[in-house]
């Protein structure tokens, strides 16, 4: 088992110090060349402190934000409502007129819904396929034009502020949404919701490493490893776990607020009567949306209020926050080649987000099916996932913590786990016994996600922290939420199109199997030592390059102005 001694580095780690401690210390003979400002100087540190201490009220706080935005309505609530209402008006497209014959009549035949015009058709699960799959193309786009922009400036914090109140305007939306008729506002609702929610979601996250940076331990550390008292791989070990804290410690509050949104749900559905009629149930989803966004409501405004600023450098001269962002995002791209361990990483997680993440809907459109679109079924799954999450996670960081296990160890363990999950429904292609057509399989599913899934989601956030130029989180955490969704519409895709050729479901498994397999092997080749190196040398090379770019404009305004 790799321990954080695998971290030494000898005169790689000297190599780091260096160019870090020039910038600062010695302007003069700054990678610029000639004359450096100070605030140009700060994009090159990677070690001294930026912004106010985290205060316990604040950590809190951003845990308390966690705990609201969990999920449970955005896109398993409302997903489940979409399934639910799209399968009553599909029909079996053997019986004709089209449209005669629902699919609850004969649950063994296709189901399909009208789809392309005319009288054209199409598996109903391929919609939900494709739902999905527009939904992860539409983020991608917009962390695209986001990303960058929020590194910089003083208005950060509004990204998140903005999605959230976006998002939870088209959660209570779905109070209109009851009959199967509505089944494409539903899925409107469904991919908006989705989108605004992953958005205030990925920025959010991408919080975490500075707050970690400013946590009382991390800070301490860095006095200590700036006055030689201790080595640069204890520094670096001590901001790994300081990152890992607040990313595990967090999610396990965020899986709480899962368990405890499908609790409060559970009793709005018992009180409404989900289980006496269809439309009850129809009508039990959108309450359950409703009910978990006025809980993500009240949880948001600790945070919205005790947040500290942590602004970032101001924008170069010459630009402006409409183009900057997508320029810089361009600019990125270009120079990605440099930081190698991080775009490995993330052509990585581009594969293994879209195995894990079509891997769950998989599950998902099975599980409805079993349970018969009952919410209230739903729901117990539902808070046995959460539960299971919040011990899963809390145990990971126990473990990684208690042994001193490297953030990339506990990785690739949950990532082998994510990769068991999804050979256990290539099974169900040859039998019912198991792979996923029994009650049972899905009540085992859910209770082993917070060890595989779940735990999986902490782990590759907090890896990816690891790889980032500091000061740019939410560049590069924007960055890997473009790949994470920006991929996820693929393997939704193609799924779709052999769900659609074979006429069975479970033959998408293999697919989304060999997704998560190559990336699983591919991470054992990424060092964090050599990342460090990479991001220092990075961050030199972005000063150097933006400021010919600014101060190129800046002599064209000057040379137009004097024409």
């Amino acid at each position: 088992m790799a321990t954080d001694k695998d971290f030494e580095a000898g005169g790689e780690q000297d190599h780091i110090s260096k160019l870090a401690f020039s910038a600062v210390a010695t302007p003069d003979n700054s990678p610029f060349g000639g004359e450096t400002r100070s605030d140009e100087v700060r994009d090159l540190d990677q070690y001294v402190a930026k912004g106010s201490p985290a205060t316990r009220k604040e950590v809190i706080s951003y845990y308390a934000y966690y705990a609201g935005n969990n999920g449970i309505g955005s896109f398993q609530y409302s997903s489940l409502l979409f399934q639910n209402l799209i399968y009553q008006a599909g029909f079996n497209p053997n019986v004709l007129p089209l449209g005669s014959s629902a699919c609850g009549v004969d649950p063994t035949a296709p189901c399909h819904v009208f789809w392309g015009g005319g009288n054209k058709t199409k598996a109903y699960t391929s919609v939900i396929l494709i739902a999905t799959g527009l939904t992860f193309l539409t983020q991608a786009l917009l962390f695209i034009g986001i990303g960058s922009l929020a590194d910089y400036g003083n208005w950060n914090p509004w990204v998140v502020r903005g999605f959230s109140v976006l998002c939870w305007a088209f959660e209570f939306g779905f109070l209109g949404v009851t009959t199967a008729n509505k089944w494409r506002a539903a899925m409107a609702l469904y991919i908006l919701s989705s989108v605004t929610f992953w958005a205030s979601y990925v920025f959010f996250n991408a919080i975490f490493p500075k707050l970690a940076h400013d946590l009382p331990e991390a800070r301490q550390a860095r006095e200590e490893f700036l006055n030689g008292s201790i080595k640069e791989e204890e520094f670096e070990r001590r901001c790994s776990m300081a990152r890992s804290k607040i990313m595990n410690v967090s999610y396990f509050w965020n899986n709480v607020g899962f368990t405890i949104c499908g609790a409060l749900s559970l009793a709005a559905l018992a009180g409404i009567g989900a289980n006496n009629s269809t439309s009850l149930n129809n009508w039990g989803y959108s309450v359950s949306v409703a009910v978990c966004t006025g809980f993500w409501i009240v949880l948001a405004i600790p945070w919205f209020l005790w947040e500290k600023r942590r602004p970032g450098p101001t924008l170069p001269a010459g630009d402006n926050y409409l183009t900057f962002g997508f320029r810089h995002t361009w600019w990125t791209m270009k120079k990605a080649w440099t930081l190698k361990q991080t775009l490995f990483y993330l052509v990585a997680f581009f594969l293994l987000a879209d195995g894990i993440g079509t891997t769950i809907t998989l599950v998902a459109i099975s599980q409805t099916q079993v349970v018969q679109f009952s919410a209230t079924e739903n729901t117990y799954l539902i808070m046995v996932e959460g539960a299971s999450a919040a011990v899963g996670v809390f145990g990971a960081y126990y473990i990684q913590r208690l042994f001193h296990i490297r953030t990339k160890t506990m990785l690739q363990a949950t990532n082998f786990g994510c990769l068991l999950v999804a050979l256990w429904g290539m099974i169900g292609i040859w039998t019912t016994k198991v792979g996923y057509h029994n009650l049972w399989e899905f009540w085992f599913f859910n209770a082993q996600f917070g060890f595989s899934m779940g735990a999986q989601f902490s782990y590759g956030q907090a890896f990816m922290a690891e790889l980032v130029p500091r000061g740019r989180e939410y560049m590069f955490f924007s960055l890997l939420g473009i790949v994470s969704k920006g991929s996820a519409w693929i393997g939704p895709i193609v799924c779709s199109a052999i769900v659609d050729r074979t006429g069975n479901q479970w033959t998408a498994f293999p697919f989304v199997a060999a997704l998560i397999f190559v990336p699983w092997v591919g991470i054992f080749f990424i060092s964090e030592v050599k990342s460090r190196k990479e991001c220092a040398e990075y961050l030199a090379r972005e000063a150097a390059d933006l400021r010919k770019v600014s101060g190129a404009k800046a002599a064209e305004g000057e040379n137009d102005h004097l024409s």
